[in-house]
């Protein structure tokens, strides 16, 4: 069984990662964590592993952890390339729109990991985005799909054991 804690991480609302007061600013680190974010019943963690050892440090998250930077359109494929160093295909990472009007990602297999499109990435998705009567639309490649609002929290508390 890992060790879990709190990290004394924390993900603000404008999406900086800020430990015990202190913003996290080197990328290597970030991607590291980003590519290490998990989630399950009680919140959402960085896992590391050491040898046979593993250990599980809960963070607590207001804004978003990762960001989608670039989508891409090749072989009849849409691809979301993420600041977590991955590359999802439609399918394994779903878009919903925001109350705001804003689109967020999230992988299939993870519902509480949730991703923010920059600018670039947003525009590149916006050319292929429809609106009828107050809903939007995936329309690409001869499909036509509705792009489902999101109703759920983009903050994930840290687990009632360490608050």
């Amino acid at each position: 069984m890992p060790r879990q804690f709190d990290s004394e991480i924390y993900i603000a609302s404008n999406d900086e990662w800020i430990f015990r007061g202190n913003p996290i600013d080197k990328e290597e680190i970030l991607t590291y964590f980003r590519n290490n974010l998990h989630g399950n019943e009680k919140g959402v963690y960085i896992q590391n592993t050491f040898g046979e050892l593993s250990e599980h440090g809960y963070v607590k998250i207001d804004g978003f952890p990762c960001h989608v930077v670039h989508v891409e359109f090749s072989g009849g494929e849409i691809s979301f390339i993420t600041d977590d160093g991955r590359t999802y295909p439609f399918g394994e990472f779903e878009i919903y729109e925001t109350k705001d009007g804003g689109i967020l990602g999230l992988r299939s297999n993870e519902e509480r990991i949730k991703y923010r499109f920059t600018w670039n990435a947003a525009k590149e998705l916006s050319d292929l985005l429809t609106e009828e009567e107050g809903i939007t639309y995936l329309d690409w490649e001869g499909i036509k799909m509705q792009i489902p609002m999101y109703e759920g929290e983009v903050k994930v508390p840290l687990p009632s054991d360490y608050s």
